[in-house]
């Protein structure tokens, strides 16, 4: 049984922009939703090596190269469920035939320039901590004043909040004999700092049309299926400030039978969490979903 994931943010432009052919279709639907050629300003964005696209550009972009990889390969793809990390989540429910890929570019949008908008208000920041579990990081992360973010593997956690207190998290993990990494991002995603950007999202989801999905799309808030269109809605407005449950949600289909996988991307970053994730439960005798 397969799995079709989708990634979120942090994917070099570079990436991104090999993931969007020129002249392609959903391209050019999207100029008319967005407003501006998005290849073009991820071109542009991407001149700097190693650089990454800022929230308002890297979402939809993200999107569109994801769906377009999805568009490409789904006649043979045969997943039985679908799951994206924060922004991917949008790629699977057009995949699982929940949204029009107009109305998920639409909603992307409205959710890409109030999250960046949070951000610029915040001085907040993430971190990625390597090596330890999730309960030895929350517990760092009570104990620095910042918040889990998102559970992306066994022994890969990230967190965020304010810088002062990311760097004393860091001191924490050091401590602790773990690794931290300062993630280049705007904002502390996930977390209560984007509080500001729910309203705008929850009205751009109540006026999109939105259907139970023909193929089980998995909540990042839950870990599991959504239930019916109602916790869609619900559940996509407070994934804004949520921990992204993504290792839960890749056991939960580990459960259900899943062993393989496919990234849609851009990238491979979905695949790598699910192959550690993967690889962990197959040298374990945990069961899950028991």
């Amino acid at each position: 049984m397969k799995a079709g994931l989708w990634p979120g943010q942090g994917i070099p432009a570079r990436m991104v922009l090999e993931g969007l052919p020129a002249g392609h279709g959903l391209i050019q639907g999207a100029r008319e939703i967005l407003g501006y050629d998005l290849r073009r300003r991820v071109d542009i964005a991407g001149r700097r090596k190693g650089a990454l696209l800022p929230t308002a550009l890297a979402q939809p972009a993200i999107l569109v190269a994801g769906l377009i990889s999805w568009e490409e390969s789904a006649p043979s793809t045969g997943c039985a469920f679908f799951a994206g990390h924060s922004v991917g989540e949008y790629a699977a429910l057009v995949a699982g035939g929940a949204l029009t890929v107009e109305d998920a570019l639409r909603i992307v949008q409205v959710r890409a320039d109030a999250m960046e908008a949070a951000s610029r208000s915040a001085g907040t920041g993430m971190a990625a901590v390597l090596g330890l579990s999730l309960d030895r990081v929350a517990a760092i992360a009570d104990e620095a004043g910042v918040a889990v973010a998102n559970d992306n593997a066994p022994g890969q956690v990230v967190i965020a909040g304010g810088e002062a207190a990311l760097t004393e998290a860091a001191t924490l993990v050091r401590a602790a004999r773990g690794r931290s990494i300062l993630l280049e991002t705007a904002g502390a995603f996930h977390t209560d700092v984007m509080a500001s950007a729910e309203a705008p999202l929850k009205r751009a989801l109540r006026d999109a049309h939105i259907q139970e999905p023909s193929t089980p799309v998995i909540s990042n808030v839950t870990g599991r299926p959504y239930a019916d269109v109602e916790s869609i809605r619900d559940l996509l407005g407070r994934q804004l400030t949520s921990r992204v449950r993504f290792r839960e949600s890749l056991e939960w289909m580990w459960g259900e039978g899943v062993r393989e996988f496919e990234d849609f991307g851009p990238g491979q970053v979905a695949a790598g969490m699910a192959a550690r994730t993967f690889k962990r439960l197959e040298s374990s005798e945990v069961t899950v979903n028991a």
